[in-house]
C-alpha cells in the first residue's frame, strides 16, 4: 500500500490508500498513453506503434478470388522520386509487391519497418512498388526523415480498377504472369515467414 498522509478524505487519498502499487503504476502507464493519443504532436506514432504489434501475417486468396491484371493495367504508371516513370507491366517481369500508403496513415507507418526488412531480403529478385499520391516534397522529407530515402517508393495520380481502394494501406502481391496472389487491406506483419514462403514460391516458378 502507498502510504499518505491525509488530513481529510478526498479522492486522491482514498485512491492512494485502496490501489497497490503496481495498479497505481499501470493506472499511470495508461493516463500517459491516452494523453500521447490525444496530443497532436505524438498521437500519429503512438498510434502507429500499437498497430504494429498487433499486426499478423495477411493471407494469400482463395484460388477463385485470384485474378490476373488486364493490359490497361500493365500500363500502369508510376513515378520515382526523380520523376523517372515505370509501368507495371515492365515491372512485372519479375514478382510485384504493391503497397497503397500514405505519410499521414498510422496503419501505413506502423509495416513500414517489416516491408523494410521484407525488400532488403528480396528487393533483388521482387519488384517493390511503395506507392502513395501525395506532394512529393512532404514524401522526400518524410522518408529523409525516417532514413527511407533509398527505398523503392513511387508517385502516382490515378490506380487501376484492379487496385482502386477507399482504404490505405491497401497491398498487392503479383506473381510474374500479372495475377494477383494476395489483396490486403489494412496494416499487416510482411516479415513473417508465411509471406516468405509466399514469394519464394512465386520465385521457382
Amino acid at each position: 500500500m502507498v502510504k499518505m498522509n491525509c488530513t481529510k478524505p478526498s479522492f486522491i487519498c482514498n485512491y492512494f490508500k485502496k490501489k497497490k502499487p503496481l495498479s497505481i503504476f499501470f493506472d499511470f502507464v495508461f493516463v500517459v498513453l491516452i494523453a500521447l493519443l490525444i496530443y497532436p504532436g505524438t498521437r500519429k506514432d503512438v498510434a502507429a506503434f500499437f498497430i504494429k504489434l498487433t499486426s499478423l501475417p495477411p493471407s494469400t486468396l482463395d484460388s477463385d478470388e485470384q485474378f490476373t491484371i488486364s493490359k490497361q493495367s500493365e500500363q500502369w504508371k508510376v513515378y520515382d522520386l526523380a520523376m523517372h516513370p515505370q509501368t507495371l507491366g515492365k515491372l512485372n517481369e519479375k514478382p510485384v509487391f504493391i503497397n497503397i500508403w500514405a505519410t499521414w496513415c498510422p496503419p501505413c507507418i506502423a509495416e513500414l519497418p517489416a516491408i523494410m526488412e521484407l525488400y532488403n531480403e528480396y528487393g533483388d529478385r521482387v519488384n517493390f512498388v511503395l506507392a502513395t499520391n501525395e506532394n512529393p516534397e512532404k514524401v522526400k522529407a518524410f522518408l529523409l526523415k525516417n532514413n527511407y530515402n533509398k527505398s523503392p517508393f513511387y508517385l502516382y495520380s490515378g490506380l487501376p480498377v484492379e487496385f482502386q481502394t477507399e482504404s490505405i494501406p491497401t497491398t498487392f502481391i503479383l506473381d510474374k504472369k500479372g495475377k494477383v496472389m494476395l489483396e490486403k487491406k489494412g496494416a499487416a506483419r510482411w516479415n513473417s515467414d508465411k509471406i516468405k514462403r509466399l514469394l519464394d514460391s512465386m520465385l521457382q516458378h
